[in-house]
């Protein structure tokens, strides 16, 4: 935008001289300069949003730090009073540790003949 902008001031500054001699480009010259002003509100009220947005996006940040660190928090509160492996902790969106597998004789064989080598 700001190359654009001094584009547009450049062929301002060129027509003032000529006004004189061409009068018809008055109009022109007058809707440049508008145009000019308008493009330089506009450019500082998108430098003004840009700085609420990186705001909006480091809060917006610190509240999902804030959040996950409290549902850690209260997870492991859960955890420890109902216990890890307690079916209960599904209702609260948790997933129970999964009991361990007791090994079959099948295992036990599997293993001896590596443990032998």
């Amino acid at each position: 935008m700001a190359k654009l902008i001094a584009d547009w001031e450049l062929l301002h500054a060129a027509l003032q001289p000529h006004l004189t001699d061409l009068p018809c480009l008055k109009d022109k010259a007058d809707e440049i300069e508008a145009l000019i002003a308008e493009a330089k509100g506009m450019d500082t009220k998108q430098q003004d949003l840009r700085g609420v947005l990186q705001e909006t996006v480091r809060q917006r940040q610190a509240l999902e730090k804030r959040g996950k660190d409290l549902h850690l928090r209260t997870a492991a509160l859960l955890r420890g009073s109902f216990g890890f492996d307690n079916q209960t902790l599904l209702g609260f969106g948790l997933k129970p540790r999964r009991p361990r597998r007791k090994k079959t004789p099948a295992d036990t064989q599997q293993q001896e003949p590596a443990a032998q080598q």
